[in-house]
């Protein structure tokens, strides 16, 4: 497969305002093609799974624009209601405040281009921290809900940071790499893709381990991804169980980890239909030549069930 001229695609799909969803398919072949881990493991963070105890790039981490709650105050023998009202969150310090107001979203990039169709319909939940952090400012208030208002400009600014790290990552490359004719498997190419890689995909990354507050309960509080049915997913994990056994005698390391990775999804107890179907996929580019034709038939079946399910 020609890796020089998968690139030049992208690079002029982008160029023709095609979104990264549209392209991402395309994008998982280089990658794969490429070889390079530090990249397919960038890839899976943004394009698959979102990011969960990784690095996290620092273009994905912001402030919240505001913190709002609604909640009762007791009054007498009564209560006051007070709806949406902006929480104080400095009175506790300068230090706590900058704590509290850290955003980061861990979202895959076709959820964050959902979301930013309508920004202004986004919101965060916090941590159980965070919220008893809200408390004390509150005091005796009763909490009936509490988010963090996201800037709306923050998913624009995610999406343009990581297609100008493609644009930028696919443009070097096919410079220095191809048009320099270097063969990709050799030492020298390989040391030239990661040396490329390693100025656009490493670079800029926040710890999201001591030292910070993850809010690992933290979520956007829209709910951007469909839920696959108990009857899709039985019939999704026949269609596996017939892909195991067509590969079953073929020595495709590749294969038998996207089969694993399928089969752990439909395990839990939420599969989400983007990873499962980017699996399914992956399938067919790794086929060999004997079973090519059953593997994309069993495929496009199970492409159909997701139908509707993700875009």
């Amino acid at each position: 497969m020609d890796v020089k001229k998968l690139i030049e695609e992208v690079l002029i799909d982008l160029g023709n305002n095609k979104s990264l969803t549209d392209v991402s398919s395309k994008i998982q072949i280089i990658v794969r093609l490429l070889g390079d881990d530090k990249l397919r493991a960038w890839y899976n963070c943004e394009f698959v799974k979102g990011y969960t105890d990784e690095e996290l790039p620092d273009y994905r981490v912001t402030r919240a624009a505001d913190i709002k709650a609604d909640y009762i105050v007791p009054q007498g023998y009564g209560a006051w209601h007070m709806p949406d009202q902006s929480v104080p969150m400095f009175n506790l310090g300068k230090d706590k405040y900058d704590e509290v107001m850290i955003i980061k979203l861990k979202e895959n990039i076709s959820s964050i281009i959902e979301c930013s169709k309508h920004p202004e319909k986004m919101v965060m939940s916090l941590s159980p921290y965070e919220t008893a952090l809200v408390q004390k400012v509150l005091g005796k208030a009763h909490i009936r809900s509490v988010h963090k208002v996201i800037p709306p400009s923050v998913f624009k600014t995610i999406i343009d940071n990581v297609q100008n790290r493609i644009i930028d990552l696919f443009m070097d490359l096919n410079d220095r790499v191809f048009n320099g004719e270097l063969d990709i498997a050799s030492g020298q190419g390989k040391n030239e893709i990661q040396h490329v890689i390693n100025n656009y995909v490493t670079a800029g990354v926040v710890q999201t381990g001591s030292g910070t507050i993850d809010a690992s309960h933290a979520t956007i509080a829209a709910n951007m991804t469909s839920t696959v049915s108990a009857e899709t997913k039985d019939k999704l994990n026949a269609i596996v169980d017939e892909l195991e056994r067509i590969v079953r005698e073929e020595d495709n390391a590749e294969i038998k980890q996207d089969l694993s990775d399928l089969r752990t999804e439909l395990q839990t107890p939420n599969p989400q239909p983007q990873i499962l179907k980017k699996s399914f996929k992956a399938l067919v580019w790794g086929a060999s030549v004997t079973c090519k034709a059953t593997i994309e038939k069993l495929v496009g079946d199970a492409i159909d069930l997701l139908a509707g399910l993700v875009s």
